[in-house]
């Protein structure tokens, strides 16, 4: 039972980040169709801002961190979660800040 678990974990972690992500987009898109003047001047002063996802990126980085690294749980214990989220975090911030929003 412990090692379905711990296979399953990553997964299941994945396909619930996912679906948050999916879910925030799909508001986001359906909020800028009913948006009125006043509501538009302030998207335009916060848009003129360089924009990135930067979250996103450590979102996923940390999820894709989780599921690398419990490959490695039966070798080197806890401590290859800790070091899969802490680089995988890092990796998604690093690759989520190139990435510019359009």
């Amino acid at each position: 039972m412990k090692d379905f678990i711990l296979v399953a974990l990553p997964w299941v972690i994945v396909g619930i980040t996912l679906s948050i992500v999916m879910l925030l987009v799909t508001k986001k898109s359906k909020k800028k169709g009913s948006i009125s003047k006043s509501e538009e001047i302030i998207d335009n002063k916060q848009e003129s801002e360089e924009e990135t996802y930067m979250s996103y990126g450590m979102s996923l980085g940390m999820c894709f961190g989780v599921s690398v690294s419990s490959a490695f749980m039966n070798k080197f214990g806890s401590q290859a979660l800790t070091y899969g989220i802490c680089f995988g975090m890092l990796a998604g911030l690093l690759i989520g800040m190139n990435i510019k929003k359009k």
